[in-house]
């Protein structure tokens, strides 16, 4: 079923309809204060945005960016075009509990702009030491785990720590037993599953980011 997108205060600062996730995700990905929701309906979307812009700034019911349209304006705007056609977004965060020595991760699955799975836990062993990060390091293994299970092949994996990357690929020196695994860990996965990494700046408003950080706190209450 064909869905309608419209965002509001994304990279190109118009209110917008896209008729793609994959156009509104890239609208959306590291905007800060950005608004968006998905829609069946065009005359939904189009009252979306009515809702949430000046009476001055609100387009036609016709004005949607189209797909080839759209991807050309992001190029020229400098903002990165994924060249996958990966089925599913993971989005990945960690946090620390100073009080319990406890350190957790928060995970979401979107597929085509909605939210189809989210997970968090939290736990005490040796790699509190490295806190949050243990944590998000336990969220890039867990979203792995979760797409080999599902039958997926490829994912893109959203983080806001580089090690996620670079310590999975072994451009980053691992100095201790979380990184050592976590590089053992992903080497075996990618046998079977391709995984594209993206880094996002953390507390910047990007939506599902704040939901995995969200969800890594939420551990803690368990």
């Amino acid at each position: 079923m064909a869905k309608f997108y419209a965002v509001v205060d994304g990279h190109s600062k118009k209110p917008l309809i896209l008729n793609s996730w994959d156009q509104c995700q890239k609208e959306v990905t590291g905007a800060e204060g950005v608004k968006f929701k998905s829609f069946v309906r065009k005359e939904d979307a189009q009252a979306f945005l009515d809702a949430h812009i000046e009476p001055e700034k609100k387009l036609p019911i016709e004005n949607i960016i189209e797909d080839q349209d759209n991807l050309d304006t992001i190029a020229k705007e400098g903002i990165p075009v994924k060249e996958n056609s990966a089925e599913i977004d993971i989005y990945v965060d960690g946090s620390y509990e100073l009080s319990s020595n406890r350190y957790a991760f928060g995970l979401v699955v979107v597929k085509n702009g909605e939210e189809i799975h989210a997970s968090f836990g939290a736990y005490e062993d040796e790699n509190s030491t490295m806190r949050n990060v243990a944590g998000e390091v336990m969220g890039a293994q867990k979203a792995m785990l979760y797409a080999k299970e599902q039958g997926y092949n490829q994912i893109n994996l959203y983080f806001d720590y580089q090690g996620i990357e670079s310590w999975a690929k072994g451009t980053w020196k691992r100095n201790n037993h979380l990184t050592q695994g976590y590089h053992a860990f992903y080497q075996d996965m990618k046998r079977d599953l391709q995984v594209a990494f993206y880094k996002v700046k953390g507390h910047s408003g990007d939506y599902f980011n704040d939901r995995a950080d969200e969800l890594a706190k939420t551990a803690f209450l368990d």
